[in-house]
């Protein structure tokens, strides 16, 4: 008679799995470190799980990628009110949305942005940069009707895009509890709207 595989169990084993991915990156979490954390054998965990890339997608559903996807371009809105761009206030439920999603689901957004090489999701943090880049240079030249902005400044968009990555990615880490995110992502938003309000500006004196 096949055994029952209990559903507290699989639950357990994904919480061990997300906290190793996001701990020690996907290429590098190994299925015996994980059933260590979910404290059982790993014969056991391959019952529930025949292989690591299975682990992986049930740990980081592809509907919570999705649902990433569709807050970040909603968000740049309120960034984009912030700096000027466009009229205040559009934007800012999304935002919020965007913050709290980031609170649940706390370890795959680290994993998604930092420590997803060598998974399914691996191009999700190159894409999550060239997504914010593209979306600000929208609002950028929707802001200057259609004028175009320069090789130069587009590379400096993208390091600072590459420094929010990081910088959440370190700030969800370090922070498991949800008011300390919400402090740490408030004083990081408040310093680079700041500067991609001044370097809007910039660019605008340069036309």
């Amino acid at each position: 008679m096949p055994q029952v595989l209990k559903a507290e169990v699989r639950e357990r084993i994904l919480g061990a799995a997300l906290v190793q991915f996001a701990k020690s990156g996907y290429a590098a979490a190994t299925m015996s470190d994980i059933a260590r954390g979910a404290g059982m054998a790993v014969a056991n965990l391959y019952r529930y799980f025949p292989s690591k890339e299975e682990l992986f997608e049930a740990a980081v559903p592809s509907a919570v990628v999705a649902r990433f996807d569709a807050l970040l371009a909603r968000s740049v809105h309120a960034h984009a009110a912030l700096m000027g761009l466009s009229p205040p206030g559009e934007g800012s439920a999304a935002a919020g949305e965007l913050l709290e999603f980031w609170i649940e689901h706390r370890l795959v957004v680290v994993v998604l942005l930092d420590r997803a090489e060598g998974s399914a999701h691996e191009a999700f943090a190159r894409r999550f940069v060239e997504r914010l880049v593209t979306l600000t240079l929208a609002e950028l030249e929707r802001a200057s009707a259609g004028g175009a902005v320069s090789p130069e400044a587009r590379l400096v968009l993208q390091q600072i895009f590459e420094n929010t990555r990081r910088m959440l990615a370190v700030l969800l880490e370090s922070f498991p509890e949800a008011d300390a995110i919400r402090r740490g992502v408030t004083a990081f938003r408040t310093y680079q709207v700041a500067g991609l309000a001044a370097f809007a500006r910039a660019l605008a004196a340069a036309k």
